[in-house]
């Protein structure tokens, strides 16, 4: 790092204008790229998501519980909606269940007032 002084503070000021448009650049260029598509993939691919076996994960498509799509004989799966699935299972810490609680006791003491 380079001391700022009176003398080469045109040359610092000229760097961070030019900087400062490659950053404008290259954030155009990013915002203007289309979003990739996502691929589906197979059984195969859920496997190592989820670490369920193969008969397990057909157990929750033959019960609707995993996130599918068929074609013809062929079940596909997305990635984000297999994450998005298991996310959805995340178990409430007591804090957060001691929260809720408290939060409704409390709304229900307000309509009773009423």
């Amino acid at each position: 790092m380079r001391t700022l002084n009176f003398e080469n503070l045109p040359n610092a000021v000229a760097e961070l204008i030019k900087g400062q448009s490659e950053l404008r650049a290259l954030l155009l260029q990013k915002a203007n790229l289309e979003p990739e598509m996502e691929v589906p993939i197979q059984v195969d691919g859920v496997m190592p998501i989820t670490g369920f076996s193969k008969p397990t994960i057909y157990g929750y498509v033959q019960r609707n519980e995993i996130p599918y799509h068929k074609k013809g004989n062929r079940l596909y799966f997305f990635k984000s909606e297999i994450i998005d699935w298991i996310k959805q299972g995340k178990q409430k810490t007591i804090k957060e269940v001691e929260t809720d609680v408290d939060t409704l006791l409390s709304n229900k003491g307000k309509r009773l007032r009423k």
